[in-house]
């Protein structure tokens, strides 16, 4: 049995999706203003990492990545550009695919650009209007967060906890924490006219309707940076329990770990960004995943150029052990096997599962037998190629 850490229960929880066999999984994607740093290649390569597990252990996958084309970021981008948004987030969102297929994540299956679903955000926001869970104020709609008794749940806070927020400040909303849902008091240059009034669909209701549009009222795992728990996850899972009518229409909220440089977040204004596009060009998708697969997801990790060369002897002796693969694994070497599956199967735990496949590889040197196709099954799961 599968488990994963889940951030609403603090526990690990046995994974059973909705559906049998297929675990549907939505991935929070890149605001398309810039390029791919490692911090985003960590959370790709971890979700890739969990799908290849899960289809190893008969279960399908469908995942579902939305792209934020609507974000005063990229409307920033255009404007200093003097581009119109569409073909800034288009250059980007090309650059992302770009680098998903660097990466080998081969795991997504749909992209869902945010714009396509302004229709359907519209909607959504008068159906709370109209059911009285969001309000009018200072022009803009605000959902009612006193309406969700559970509201806070996700982010472990306290009702006062809530109120210490400021957000989407504005002089008439009824609580400090109330999430907007339609933006018709800044000017960003780009609006969308609306019975609300001209103005931008706010970024928790984006995602929302993406989710809601593609898989209906429940799905099984939202994935993301822990960053994003609060207030973004926590106004996502309200609205969805809104929606939905369930009280768990999400399984599990998996969050992964922040990379950090030089001790703090990555930051264009710190000059403390790396690229992933540039690491695998210098180093190779391979040495990239096991230098982030050492650390657990959850963990942060203040990324060390050092510390992923220092990997590389681990990548030689994968490649001297798959070129001594054989038709026949050995007893003790397919218990090793099981053993790193299990690994895996216990909360996505890579460094136990990659010291595992380590000694298969040492074993293997050492005159131990394993097929082809056992190395291979072992490679396909951490994503290496050989």
């Amino acid at each position: 049995m599968i488990t994963l850490f889940n951030s609403f229960t603090s526990t690990k929880d046995n994974f059973e999706p909705f559906k049998k066999d297929l675990a549907r999984i939505f991935i929070c994607g890149p605001t398309l203003y810039d390029y791919t740093h490692v911090g985003h290649a960590r959370i790709f390569l971890t979700y890739d990492l969990l799908c290849r597990h899960l289809n190893e252990r008969g279960c399908g996958t469908d995942v579902l990545v939305n792209m934020t084309d609507i974000n005063q970021n990229v409307f920033n981008k255009a404007k200093s550009e003097s581009q119109d948004y569409r073909a800034v987030a288009m250059f980007y969102a090309n650059k992302f695919a770009e680098d998903l297929v660097a990466l080998n994540v081969k795991s997504v299956n749909r992209l869902a650009y945010v714009s396509d679903y302004v229709e359907y955000v519209e909607n959504h926001i008068a159906k709370l209007l109209d059911n009285k869970v969001a309000y009018y104020a200072n022009g803009n709609v605000y959902l009612d967060t006193s309406k969700i008794k559970t509201y806070g749940m996700l982010s472990k806070q306290s009702h006062d906890q809530l109120l210490r927020h400021r957000l989407d400040i504005g002089p008439n909303k009824k609580s400090q924490n109330d999430i907007m849902l339609w933006n018709c008091s800044e000017n960003f240059d780009f609006a969308w006219q609306s019975k609300f009034g001209e103005g931008i669909p706010w970024w928790h209701m984006q995602d929302t309707t993406v989710a809601l549009e593609n898989f209906g009222t429940n799905y099984d795992i939202h994935g993301g940076a822990r960053e994003l728990l609060y207030p973004h996850h926590e106004a996502h899972l309200a609205q969805y329990k809104l929606f939905s009518g369930l009280e768990n229409p999400v399984k599990i909220w998996m969050h992964v770990g922040i990379v950090l440089a030089k001790g703090e977040k990555m930051s264009k204004s710190l000059g403390n960004v790396v690229w992933s596009k540039d690491l695998v060009r210098k180093y190779g998708q391979n040495l990239l995943r096991l230098y982030l697969f050492s650390k657990h997801y959850r963990e942060d990790i203040n990324f060390d150029e050092n510390q992923l060369v220092e990997k590389k002897p681990f990548l030689d002796k994968v490649h001297l052990a798959g070129l001594k693969a054989s038709e026949k694994t050995d007893s003790e070497i397919s218990g090793l096997i099981e053993a790193f599956l299990e690994a895996l199967d216990d909360d996505l735990n890579s460094p136990k599962a990659l010291e595992i496949f380590e000694n298969i590889c040492s074993k293997v040197m050492a005159g131990k037998n394993i097929s082809l196709v056992d190395f291979e099954r072992v490679c396909q799961v951490l994503g290496i190629t050989t």
